[in-house]
């Protein structure tokens, strides 16, 4: 299971439940599918972004064998 840190874990629950379920859903599968998001470019560089719905999404770096959810933020704020 990838790892989240601590302000990634508060995102997560101040979601709406059907959307904390879709993320909790798509977080399970980055263990099996890393490349999930397209690759972040500029400040980003380095990072994934894995879309929760039309608005939110899923911040992450993938490393072999490690997985860190880095946000779980609205569109808008997630890449700043």
């Amino acid at each position: 299971m990838p790892k989240l840190t601590r302000s990634a874990g508060r995102d997560l629950q101040r979601l709406p439940e059907p959307l904390r379920a879709k993320a909790k859903e798509i977080i399970g599968r980055l263990d099996a599918e890393p490349s999930l998001g397209k690759r972040l470019r500029g400040r980003l560089e380095g990072k994934r972004s894995a879309r929760l719905g039309r608005s939110h999404r899923i911040i992450y770096t993938s490393t072999p064998g490690k997985i860190v959810i880095m946000a779980v933020k609205q569109r808008k704020d997630a890449y700043r």
